[in-house]
């Protein structure tokens, strides 16, 4: 097993993420979906303790409205492609922290500068480990499903010391071995969220939030 990154101690001048990402270990990726379809969902996935979630950045409404509801409950982030005139929103609607996608040098330093944590997106492990060495907050793995559920363990042993974020199609056993490999946090989208948010139906995301805590609870154990 390897060392899991002590994200809240840090002394190499990188950013931290939220305590609430380091401590439950998952980022609800919320859909694209009009923000009416997303309050009912949010709403059962606080109720289970599910409290770090990330949205698209294009939809700067969308996003205004999710966090004047939850913001005191939650931490909201933003995820894809993003361009430094993108930074100041952030900023100024308080994002908690970002998981750019095909971001550029002068994205990254803009967001270090208005204090936002930044997971930057990589695959390979010459590529997670060009992203940490160029100064990244932690490194987005994704599509996490590209690789086998043990792809977390050939990082860590590849790209020793990197705070990892997988995200794409992890499942309740991929999960498990990212947790066990040290991941920072692990970004769960259709394996948590499902259809929650097209049907509105949120008994089955409850069983769902419990079923994810419960391999957290297993891991920390």
């Amino acid at each position: 097993m390897s060392a899991e990154v002590d994200d809240s101690s840090r002394t190499d001048g990188r950013l931290a993420f939220p305590d609430e990402v380091v401590a439950t270990k998952i980022i609800a990726v919320l859909p694209d979906v009009p923000g009416a379809d997303l309050m009912a969902p949010i709403e059962a996935m606080i109720q289970e303790k599910v409290r770090a979630f990330t949205l698209p950045v294009a939809d700067v409404e969308r996003r205004r409205a999710v966090l004047k509801i939850y913001r005191r409950r939650s931490v909201i982030g933003v995820y894809g492609v993003m361009c430094v005139e993108d930074v100041q929103g952030l900023v100024d609607d308080r994002v908690a922290f970002a998981l750019p996608v095909a971001a550029n040098r002068e994205v990254l330093d803009s967001l270090r500068q208005a204090g936002i944590p930044a997971a930057p997106d990589a695959l390979t492990p010459t590529e997670v480990r060009a992203a940490w060495d160029a100064g990244a907050d932690a490194v987005q793995v994704v599509p996490a499903d590209m690789g086998s559920a043990s792809y977390g363990d050939i990082l860590t042993r590849m790209a020793p010391g990197t705070a990892l974020i997988p995200r794409g199609g992890v499942g309740s056993y991929a999960l498990r071995r990212w947790l066990a490999a040290g991941a920072l946090a692990v970004c769960l989208d259709d394996v948590l969220v499902g259809d929650a948010c097209e049907d509105g139906i949120v008994s089955a995301l409850r069983e769902r939030c419990r079923s994810v805590l419960q391999v957290i609870a297993d891991a920390n154990a």
